[in-house]
């Protein structure tokens, strides 16, 4: 009996595997590349083996944008002055609970904001009290993924040098 090309395909020509197995393997690796999320490394390292820019992707990719957000400056941008935090006057404040709550509320707001590749699940600031700089632990889920990420930073006041 004569077989037609498709139903020679669907044969199994291996230990549970098909063509078919092995064509939706592909499609959905080349649509995992796609949905990934990448960006250029802000410190623009190289690549050792091909001498190009690093590329931060997945949620290292979101993390490196997170931190840029926050630390941005209203009127930092060019042609966007609304992009920013604001968080930088706040390091000077004095350390207290109030200031805290104040710094929580403003990377929450510059997080759904201006990322929209991450859902935001908390924001946690803890001064730490001799006046130097607040560590902040963000929990986000990527869009597409339902794991927590969390994303640990400590914020310091500069005075210049």
């Amino acid at each position: 009996m004569a077989r037609t090309a498709s139903e020679n395909d669907y044969i199994s020509i291996g230990e549970g595997s098909n063509l078919f197995d092995d064509e939706a393997r592909f499609f959905f690796e080349q649509r995992t590349k796609l949905t990934q999320f990448r960006d250029l490394d802000i410190k623009f390292g190289r690549n050792p083996s091909t001498n190009d820019v690093i590329i931060r992707t997945g949620d290292n990719a979101v993390k490196q944008s997170i931190k840029n957000l926050i630390l941005t400056d209203f009127y930092e941008r060019p042609f966007r002055p609304g992009i920013g935090a604001g968080v930088k006057q706040l390091l000077f404040e004095p350390s207290d609970f109030i200031t805290e709550r104040i710094l929580e509320e403003k990377i929450t707001e510059v997080i759904v904001n201006f990322e929209p590749r991450a859902e935001l699940l908390g924001v946690e600031a803890t001064s730490n009290r001799d006046g130097l700089g607040y560590k902040v632990k963000i929990i986000f889920a990527l869009k597409d993924r339902n794991q927590p990420v969390t994303f640990e930073t400590f914020l310091e006041a500069n005075r210049g040098s």
